[in-house]
């Protein structure tokens, strides 16, 4: 706020105190005072008003600062409220009392919305724990009778269970996270098994290389992030020859696995979004396609304090990079 805006929200005050000073000076002059005299008053009194109203536009100035400043420090904003010093203008006490009720009904609000959210999230893993039994012995009788047909969907259908169970973990990492000693190839071995059926499928070739690279992370999560990368390009295999291109590098400071297919690719307009939630692109041709695979392996990798990269060209390549930071513990 400007001084002059001050001033104007203050005209009525300064008018009068216009008025009275004119009819002070007016009487001063009608009783035979000096009119040098007067108007030297008259001046002096506007200088003095007109310091003390800067004087107090300052200080209003450095008040309204000060809480910004103390909002601006809030990382809940909403609570804003308690920490307010309590006005003493009759006018101001009535807002900070209508600010009061207000952050205190939307917190109260939020409380419960909270709550709920917990329970949905703690009732939806408990879901997909119980539910995943089942499926598991759907895939086996089907893998007895050797009912590849049904086994393939009941494969697909835990998949998805999966998927929604890390969906909901994913904003709790740290509490379901276990940092241990991996070894790159191990880890992906047991990703590559889990897709060895759709794999064959699509007739790939598969080139792993270079994977005796040891990182140190959660193994639980690395492998779904894994999987989800996998599944990803075995969706878009396009090509007489699908290929999956997997290899590790250690370049000093970092550890980099590399992920890369040979199937239809992302459009260059729409490689900047493919790690948006429920993205699919443009290739309607894969109705199956959720949106949600890189979105959550994206936001897993920033929780586990990895980075997950992308480049892409149409028609001709995918390639993904996880980049695992080298800690001191790499050096024992």
């Amino acid at each position: 706020m400007s001084f002059f805006t001050f001033l104007e929200e203050k005209i009525f005050e300064i008018l009068f105190q216009i008025f009275f000073l004119a009819l002070v000076a007016f009487l001063l002059i009608f009783y035979g005072i000096d009119i040098v005299f007067v108007i030297f008053l008259s001046v002096f009194f506007i200088a003095v008003q007109g310091a003390f109203q800067w004087c107090l536009y300052r200080k209003k100035r450095k008040t309204s600062q000060h809480i910004i400043d103390l909002v601006d420090e809030l990382r809940e904003s909403y609570y804003i409220a308690d920490i307010l010093p309590k006005p003493k203008e009759l006018q101001n006490e009535a807002y900070y009392y209508a600010l009061k009720r207000a952050c205190k009904s939307m917190n109260d609000e939020i409380g419960k919305i909270t709550e709920e959210k917990q329970e949905y999230k703690e009732y939806v893993e408990s879901f997909a724990h119980e539910i995943k039994i089942p499926i598991s012995a759907l895939s086996l009788t089907f893998d007895n009778t050797k009912n590849y047909t049904l086994k393939k969907e009941a494969d697909k259908i835990f998949k998805l269970v999966e998927q929604m169970l890390y969906y909901a973990r994913s904003e709790n990492t740290e509490k379901d996270y276990f940092v241990k000693q991996l070894n790159l190839g191990e880890v992906m071995h047991n990703v590559i098994l889990k897709f060895r059926h759709a794999l064959m499928d699509n007739k790939a070739n598969i080139d792993i290389h270079n994977m005796d690279n040891v990182v140190y992370t959660d193994e639980k999560w690395l492998m779904f992030i894994l999987s989800q990368i996998v599944q990803n390009s075995i969706k878009y295999f396009n090509k007489q020859v699908n290929r999956l291109t997997i290899f590790s590098q250690d370049n000093g400071t970092n550890i980099l696995l590399i992920i890369e297919d040979n199937g239809c690719g992302i459009k260059s307009s729409e490689i900047s979004r493919v790690f948006e939630k429920g993205f699919t692109g443009s290739n309607r041709n894969k109705s199956n396609a959720t949106g949600m695979g890189l979105y959550l392996s994206n936001k897993l990798c920033d929780r586990l304090g990895l980075k997950l990269n992308i480049v892409s060209k149409e028609n001709e390549y995918t390639r993904l990079t996880i980049t695992f930071p080298k800690g001191t513990v790499h050096n024992f």
